[in-house]
């Protein structure tokens, strides 16, 4: 299946895209598409921190991603 891939902040540097569409196996969960694209650039593998969205909204690592869902990922936020 196709998802659509966009990345934020730092991930924008370390794979040198905005985005992308990704062709997945069916039912991967958001910690398997998180592990996916960190194969994908060595840069993010180091990366421990990695938070991701689907659709706009932050979700828990077992949910399942469906064709066609827009994930996104962001470096951690600090601030103060």
């Amino acid at each position: 299946m196709k998802i659509k891939v966009r990345y934020f902040g730092q991930f924008r540097d370390l794979t040198e895209k905005t985005n992308e569409v990704l062709e997945v196996k069916d039912g991967i969960t958001v910690e398997e598409i998180r592990d996916f694209v960190r194969d994908l650039y060595s840069r993010m593998a180091s990366k421990e921190e990695i938070i991701v969205a689907v659709n706009g909204t932050f979700v828990p690592l077992k949910q399942v991603i469906n064709e066609n869902d827009d994930v996104a990922f962001f470096p951690p936020v600090s601030g103060g």
